[in-house]
């Protein structure tokens, strides 16, 4: 379901894109394409500031924005400074207060609109000069044109701010979910690669993987440390298949390694020193796998004295990626 979603807000950032910078659509309807956008990915704060410019920003009974939609000003660029009239008569260089313009895009649109139309009949007539009395000559329209371009001229300006707040904001998450289906596809083919290789030593494994999934799906952190937990296990039953434990130490290098029930990651070194040629590769992946153990070993010791495990959601997911990393680092030599 997930998935599902993000790949139609992926094409719907796309489209959006597209229609910004082919100018192929109105800017309000873009912009409630871009609501729908935040909406599919449950942005709640983008879908707030999109709202207030799609319906107008809220005011409270004073007539004063309130905090949500002036917030929203500010994510869409459309504040700026004025100077302060309360300092500006007493001091000859005034505060300056910051302000926000509301007029919604239609609004500003309709007025370069509008102010397109009149420019075009606020035009200066011919007169004959025989005509024009030395005391009364015609009055142009020069003062009434430069009002009108310089209204279109600021409302333009102001128009382009806010779409250009809007396109980053496309931009950003069009950026996010590209990298998110990259990314997925990437762990997925690994994913299915270790699969694999499991189901051979150990089948077992693809099924406590999916009871991780499952923990993840959870609100309680607790089950997001039996995930870690589980994670554990599963290394831990990859090392007795690979390398089952042995009651005696083994001599390695005139040193004497314990290779026990306990010690699985020692197993494990073992296998991988057994398995590769190349030194650094033995020395990176040791390195990555003592690391993963020690913190599952953690959330293990204290889960065994009935301390309460804090692991978050995003430690989890780590831990799980860490587990997948390593077992096929492990399963591939």
């Amino acid at each position: 379901m997930v998935k599902q979603r993000n790949d139609e807000a992926l094409l719907l950032s796309d489209e959006i894109l597209r229609n910004f910078e082919l100018s192929e659509l109105p800017s309000q309807n873009i912009l409630l394409k871009c609501l729908r956008l935040a909406r599919l990915l449950n942005d709640f704060e983008g879908v707030e500031w999109l709202r207030q410019e799609v319906n107008g920003f809220d005011s409270d009974s004073e007539g004063l924005l309130t905090p949500a939609a002036w917030a929203a000003t500010e994510k869409s660029g459309r504040r700026y400074f004025i100077d302060d009239p309360d300092s500006k008569a007493q001091n000859p260089k005034p505060k300056k207060v910051e302000q926000a313009f509301t007029q919604s895009i239609a609004a500003m649109e309709a007025s370069v609109s509008s102010g397109r139309a009149r420019m075009d009949v606020a035009f200066d007539r011919n007169v004959s000069l025989s005509s024009i009395s030395q005391f009364a000559a015609p009055q142009g329209n020069a003062a009434e044109r430069s009002g009108i371009q310089q209204q279109i001229q600021t409302s333009i300006e102001r128009i382009e701010k806010v779409k250009a707040r809007l396109y980053q904001y496309v931009l950003n998450l069009n950026y996010e979910l590209s990298f998110s289906e990259l990314t997925e596809d990437i762990f997925s083919r690994m994913r299915l690669s270790v699969d694999t290789a499991l189901k051979d030593i150990y089948p077992e494994a693809v099924q406590k993987f999916i009871s991780v999934y499952e923990n993840l799906k959870s609100d309680d952190d607790e089950n997001w440390a039996n995930a870690v937990l589980t994670c554990r296990r599963i290394i831990k039953e990859v090392a007795d298949s690979l390398f089952p434990p042995l009651a005696e130490p083994i001599e390695v290098s005139g040193k004497l390694i314990k290779v026990g029930e306990d010690q699985y990651i020692n197993r494990l070194i073992q296998y991988i020193e057994s398995k590769s040629s190349c030194g650094k590769i033995k020395s990176d992946v040791g390195s990555y796998l003592k690391f993963i153990s020690e913190t599952l070993d953690n959330v293990h010791e204290a889960a065994n004295k009935g301390a309460h495990t804090e692991v978050t959601l995003q430690e989890a997911e780590r831990y799980i990626i860490y587990t997948y990393l390593v077992i096929g680092d492990v399963l591939s030599l």
